[in-house]
């Protein structure tokens, strides 16, 4: 508790990063990751080797771009220093740990962007949701751009202002978590390099019978197209949320994303 204290008080964020709620779940993501390491890693260290394969196929490695970088776990960074002559690590809140990993690493740059590009609109900051992404998708030089566990964590924030904030809701249209995942897909496909998109899809409630309780659709309707491979990570195993569940999510790789086929 005392950590993530610390870190509220020492880390960069915008007002609309702390008032939307984002600058808490980045910490508590970073403290969820270490409580749950032997649990995460594998789920991890699969992400590092599908960026590491793709990154080793590409014929320029010019600039990458990692959207959704949060605690860079996921993400090889010694490999993509090696290999890119630039490496940005664009997010809404960036930790001081994270900071200090890297001042070694003069290749990287951290970029802070709101990538649902709405939370200025939901404050009534703007008249319409801003593009995120304009400058990155009109760099010829981005040969490579991740988005790593980013598409399902767009939604969240967007869906729980818009319930705690019914009056200002009401202005807005009833199915922006859905559009903020639409758009991200919209912005990828924007992108000359190649793109390369991992994502969690779909979360499951069981309990310690195996018997489901729930199931969510972390896409909230949006469709995607069938991707090359999939697996499950545990995100809060047993214990973590509640003592007799457990929350699973499914993961999908599409190794080269060019576009979905439909949407909401």
């Amino acid at each position: 508790m005392l950590a993530e204290l610390a870190l509220r008080a020492l880390t960069p964020a915008t007002p609309l990063a702390r008032r939307f709620g984002l600058l808490r779940e980045g910490i508590a993501l970073w403290s969820r990751g270490l409580r749950q390491r032997k649990s995460w890693e594998p789920h991890q260290a699969r992400c590092r080797a599908i960026i590491a394969d793709v990154a080793a196929t590409l014929p320029r490695r010019r600039k990458a771009v990692v959207l959704g970088s949060g605690p860079a776990r996921d993400i090889p960074l010694d490999l993509l220093c090696e290999s890119f002559d630039e490496v940005l690590l664009v997010d809404i809140v960036h930790l001081p740990l994270l900071r200090l990993k890297l001042w070694r690493r003069p290749k990287v740059i951290l970029v802070s962007r709101d990538l649902t590009g709405a939370m200025a609109w939901l404050a009534g900051e703007a008249e319409s949701r801003q593009d995120p992404l304009a400058d990155l998708a009109n760099d010829g030089s981005v040969d490579l751009v991740i988005s790593a566990n980013l598409l399902s964590q767009l939604a969240w924030p967007v869906a729980e202002w818009l319930e705690d904030n019914p009056a200002r809701a009401a202005a807005l249209p009833d199915d922006l978590p859905g559009r903020c995942i639409a758009w991200h897909l919209d912005d990828l496909a924007r992108f000359e390099g190649h793109v390369c998109l991992i994502s969690d899809v779909e979360m499951v409630e069981r309990d310690r019978g195996g018997a489901i309780h729930d199931r969510l659709d972390l896409m909230y309707g949006v469709a995607l197209p069938k991707e090359d491979e999939s697996w499950l990570w545990p995100v809060a195993p047993f214990g973590e949320a509640q003592r007799n569940r457990e929350y699973v999510h499914k993961v999908c790789v599409w190794r080269r994303y060019e576009g979905r086929s439909s949407a909401l």
